[in-house]
C-alpha cells in the first residue's frame, strides 16, 4: 500500500527546501540469516519507490538502509512500500523517519549530508531502540515494521506525530492480501477500469462476474481497506509537516 497521490501539496511546491530522510536498522541482523536479503530488499525498494530522491535507499554500515527524498509526500509513499516489502520479505526492521531542511553542501554523498531531516531520522530510530518512553512507542515495539516520526525538535509535538501515524498505520496493517493487491493496481494502472481491476484481482473474467458487479465489488474492496480515508490522513499529515518546517528560521 503506497498511497500514491498524484501531486505535491502547494506549501511544497512553495517550498521546495524541504526534505524527508529515511533510516532503517533490521531488528536482529546479527542473529538472522535473513540479513543477506538486503540488498535484495534495497534493489527492490528503488525498483518501485518514487524515484523523487536526492539519495536512493542504500546499505550503510551493513544492515542500515538510508534514503532522502525530495518532498515529504514522496518520502510518505516510500515509507509505505518499504512497509509492503518488509512485510513481504518477513524481514522486521527499525524505521527512522525525519523531516526538515538539508544543508547546502555534500546532499548527493550518503555519508556527509547533513541537516535536521537527517538529524532528526537518526533521533527518531534511535528512540524506537530504547525503552519506550510512550504509549505509542511501546505499541509499536511489538509490531515487526517499528516506526517513528520526527517532524521537529520538541519532543512533545514528535510524540504527537507519531501518535497520528500509528493510527494511519494501523488501518493499513488491516488491509487483506486482496485488498492490498486492489491497492496497488489501482494506483498502478489509473488507465484501467474498476471492472478489469477486479477481474484482475479476482481472477475472473466478464463472462462470470459481469461489468457492474465486478465495478461495484471493486469499490467495496477499497473502501473496506479505508483506501480513500488513509489517503487523505497521509496528505493532511504531509501538509501539517510542511507548515512546521515553514515556521522554523
Amino acid at each position: 500500500m503506497s498511497h500514491k497521490t498524484k501531486y505535491c501539496s502547494m506549501s511544497e511546491q512553495m517550498h521546495p527546501d524541504n526534505f524527508i530522510c529515511i533510516i532503517a536498522d533490521m531488528i536482529g541482523s546479527r542473529q538472522s540469516l535473513k540479513s543477506k536479503l538486503l540488498p535484495e530488499i534495497v534493489e527492490t525498494l528503488n525498483e518501485q519507490a518514487d524515484a523523487d530522491w536526492i539519495i536512493p535507499f542504500k546499505l550503510r554500515a551493513g544492515d542500515e538502509l538510508f534514503a532522502v527524498f525530495t518532498t515529504i509526500s514522496a518520502g510518505f509513499r516510500a515509507f509505505f512500500k518499504f512497509h509492503q516489502i518488509a512485510k513481504t520479505y518477513k524481514v522486521r526492521f527499525y524505521v527512522g523517519v525525519g523531516v526538515g531542511k538539508l544543508e547546502p553542501e555534500n546532499r548527493t554523498d550518503q555519508h556527509r549530508i547533513n541537516g535536521p531531516a537527517i538529524w532528526r531520522a537518526s533521533d527518531a530510530l534511535k528512540e524506537l531502540k530504547q525503552n519506550p518512553s510512550s504509549e505509542v512507542l511501546k505499541s509499536i515495539s511489538k509490531l515487526d515494521f517499528r516506526y517513528n516520526l520526527h517532524g521537529s525538535d520538541n519532543k512533545d509535538l514528535n510524540s504527537a506525530l507519531e501518535t497520528y501515524l500509528y493510527f494511519v498505520m494501523q488501518k493499513v496493517e488491516s488491509c487483506t492480501v486482496q485488498q492490498n493487491l486492489a491497492i496497488q493496481l489501482f494506483e498502478e494502472h489509473p488507465d484501467w477500469t474498476n471492472a478489469q481491476l477486479y477481474w484482475q484481482v479476482s481472477g475472473t473474467d466478464e463472462k462470470r462476474v459481469p461489468v457492474a458487479n465486478a465495478t461495484a465489488n471493486f469499490s467495496k474492496l477499497l473502501a473496506r481497506a479505508d483506501y480513500r480515508f488513509v489517503c487523505e490522513a497521509v496528505e493532511k499529515l504531509t501538509i501539517l509537516l510542511q507548515s512546521l518546517i515553514d515556521l522554523e528560521p
